[in-house]
């Protein structure tokens, strides 16, 4: 009995272990720094480097001074003529703010504007070759389960 109770928690740790951690997004600043962006985790002082970034080129950025949510997102401003990105933005922040609805800065009659938002894990890009946390998380649930039913600790 002391064994199924030992192996419950090791799983509800293992499998509750993903919804602990913080929110983590992908971060960079510009067509370059995207092309190899580094992770952040969610909190405000991100969020509001995010909100500065976007700033330099939108008019109606509003401030947050504190959040409780974020969210992930990838915005990118390009000319479709030369299939070229000018502005690119990959970052955590606040739940509150429109980022696909704010108001350029900068008048250029061909940019283009293509902007996604997310609320999971590494979901606002995911370079080739990279697993996120649940990967390793379902991977160690699974390990836990073959090994709890190999020593006959699951009927």
């Amino acid at each position: 009995m002391r064994r199924k109770i030992v192996f419950g928690v090791v799983l509800v740790f293992f499998v509750g272990l993903q919804f602990v951690n913080s929110m983590s997004c992908y971060t960079c600043n510009s067509p370059q720094s995207c092309q190899k962006p580094w992770q952040e985790v969610c909190n405000d002082y991100t969020a509001n480097t995010t909100s500065s970034w976007l700033s330099d080129i939108h008019s109606n950025v509003p401030q947050v001074g504190h959040s409780e949510e974020f969210k992930c997102m990838n915005l990118t401003y390009g000319i479709d003529s030369i299939n070229a990105a000018t502005h690119k933005y990959l970052g955590c922040y606040h739940k509150e703010v429109d980022v696909c609805g704010l108001t350029l800065n900068i008048t250029w009659d061909t940019l283009s504007k293509e902007c996604h938002t997310c609320f999971w894990d590494l979901c606002n890009g995911n370079p080739a070759g990279t697993f996120s946390s649940s990967i390793y998380t379902i991977l160690a649930s699974v390990m836990t389960l073959l090994l709890a039913a190999k020593s006959n600790l699951i009927i």
